[in-house]
């Protein structure tokens, strides 16, 4: 039998995204949060300073072989062993950057799992030219979460949301998983999805939702790996 709480929903608190940036409100005390930013951040930034380092190096490589060309100070050999650096520069340097401008604010902005007294909060926050993207789900909305696990020697955690109320596609975050895109057995609910966690945050993150949600019965602990 549905649980007459999820009919007092409001529509509205469906699938915003909250602003972690902003002072939490007047239940701040029980507000918390795990960041999921993970090592990738930091290959980001190491990319994207190659990337301007080889960026600045061809710009040099080609104004040096302009400014010998133009007076006449360069040989036939010469022009074409700039030509091959400042094209392998250029394929690197300037080319990567396509990826890495539009990748980069996305991989490095902040994001994690925030709970408060009014729900739980799935969020990549806005930085630059990328939009954020997240969701809020208001406790009420919430069956269970829990931890599950997939893959054999090298396993891969996630955070399991198991909602009352429906949720479409464009209302999630596009790095939600699916049951189905885990090869896991889909429950019989409106919404589930899975937000990938590294192995130390996952426990913090169902101690975080037990001591801030209303009821905490809401964590269903995984049975641990033997």
């Amino acid at each position: 039998m549905a649980s007459p709480e999820n009919a007092d929903v409001p529509p509205a608190v469906r699938g915003i995204p909250s602003d972690l940036t902003q002072p939490p409100g007047g239940v701040s005390h029980l507000r918390r949060y795990v960041s999921l930013r993970g090592p990738n951040t930091r290959m980001w930034m190491t990319a994207a300073y190659f990337s301007g380092a080889l960026t600045l190096g061809f710009l040099v490589v080609l104004g040096s072989m302009v400014w010998h060309v133009l007076r006449e100070e360069s040989t036939v050999g010469s022009v074409s062993l700039w030509a091959v650096a400042g094209l392998t520069m250029l394929f690197v340097g300037p080319g990567s950057n396509l990826l890495l401008v539009r990748g980069l604010p996305q991989r490095i902005t902040r994001q994690g799992i925030s709970a408060d007294s009014d729900g739980v909060t799935v969020l990549q926050e806005r930085k630059w030219w990328f939009p954020g993207e997240g969701t809020f789900i208001a406790w009420p909305e919430i069956r269970r979460v829990r931890e599950v696990h997939t893959g054999g020697r090298r396993l891969t955690y996630f955070i399991e949301f198991v909602l009352d109320t429906h949720r479409t596609g464009t209302e999630l975050p596009s790095w939600a998983e699916t049951a189905e895109s885990l090869g896991l057995d889909p429950v019989d609910a409106p919404t589930q999805f899975y937000v990938q966690v590294p192995k130390e945050h996952k426990e913090r993150i169902l101690r975080m939702v037990e001591r801030t949600a209303p009821l905490p019965s809401v964590v269903e602990r995984t049975p641990p790996l033997r």
